[in-house]
């Protein structure tokens, strides 16, 4: 329609804006603003909405929005695509998982555990109350995009719960491997103020995807297929995807012949600082591992002796997530190290 702003950024069918989401003054008096990138299609349609690095240190789905907004062509497009390539800028500048001002002086900067926000709320919430206010509304789907950090590899999504919708949104970004969360965990986890709780409460269908190099599940390894899937094709595919599905874009979905859906994810933490030694790479990623077996040991980095030993605790573990860094990285108590499911929960989709 005529008039039309996202984020106080002109659409203009069949064009692509540029602009910034204004969200405060800091104290040194540089502004904060958010990037907002829209791909304004020459035909209304859907609006999808794609938003990366709410976590500053998870910079590598980045490229899958840059290589979007450059090649995707408004006269082929139906609809809106709107891109934040970096949702919290005060953590990107610092190269941390949260917003650092609200971690030192308020009560948390996690952004993905603050949505919506509010107004008069923390730095961060403020940032969340922003975006859910200017940006996610009429959104026909949000898709979350986080990614390895560069010590930790990744590569899943997460099964859609809210709607048949969501689900087959879910499915079709083509991740091999969906992690079907359960509510207990959500709980558990203090998960409700993730992008997904809120947009769901919204009745919004959203989709969040862990970005990374991935090497093949393991019921597809050993076939004589390449199975090596890289940033930023592996996120680029499924957004177009998504875009198919939703009919913004002509053509089918590309799906890998298989995916499973697992559950439940299982974080594996050190319970003890030092040097994590990691017996796995990001080529062990997708693959199935027997109860017990070595996932990595932390030592002193003084003694050098053995202060705790990381085992797969399933009799067959799929590894999500790895520390994969060699010789070996520090790590503190509670750091991040493997992520793990229960195959014996596994279900199969067939794509073929």
């Amino acid at each position: 329609m005529p008039g039309e702003r996202i984020a106080g950024v002109k659409v203009e069918r069949g064009k692509k804006s540029f602009g910034f989401l204004d969200i405060c003054m800091m104290a040194d008096g540089a502004p904060l603003r958010i990037p907002v990138h829209v791909v304004a299609g020459s035909a209304p349609g859907p609006k999808l909405v794609v938003m990366s690095t709410a976590h500053g240190y998870e910079i590598q789905q980045i490229s899958v929005i840059k290589t979007l907004v450059e090649t995707l062509d408004p006269g082929k497009l139906k609809g809106t695509f709107v891109g934040i390539p970096v949702c919290n800028p005060v953590a990107f500048e610092g190269g941390t998982r949260s917003t650092w001002i609200d971690s030192i002086f308020g009560d948390s900067g996690n952004m993905n555990r603050l949505w919506p926000g509010r107004p008069d709320g923390w730095l961060t919430e403020r940032i969340t109350y922003k975006i859910s206010q200017e940006v996610f509304p009429g959104s026909d789907c949000v898709i979350d995009l986080h990614a390895a950090t560069g010590d930790l590899e990744l590569s899943y999504g997460y099964l859609g719960k809210a709607s048949e919708k969501e689900i087959e949104i879910s499915k079709v970004y083509g991740n091999e491997i969906l992690l079907d969360t359960q509510k207990e965990e959500v709980v558990k986890k203090r998960q409700w103020g993730t992008s997904k709780e809120y947009l769901r409460s919204q009745a919004v269908p959203v989709y969040s995807s862990e970005v990374g190099e991935f090497h093949g599940i393991w019921l597809e390894r050993g076939k004589g297929k390449d199975l090596v899937r890289t940033v930023p094709e592996v996120g680029v595919t499924g957004v177009t995807n998504v875009m198919k599905y939703l009919g913004m874009l002509e053509g089918t979905p590309k799906l890998p012949e298989k995916q499973v859906i697992v559950k439940p994810e299982l974080n594996l933490r050190p319970a003890h600082g030092g040097l994590l030694v990691s017996e796995k790479g990001i080529e062990d990623l997708g693959t199935v591992v027997p109860k017990g077996d070595v996932l990595g040991r932390v030592i002193s980095p003084y003694t050098f002796e053995v202060l705790d030993t990381i085992s797969a605790p399933f009799a067959e573990s799929l590894l999500l997530a790895a520390m994969t860094l060699k010789p070996f990285l520090r790590v503190n108590p509670g750091d991040f190290a493997y992520i793990v499911a229960d195959t014996a929960n596994t279900q199969v989709i067939e794509n073929r």
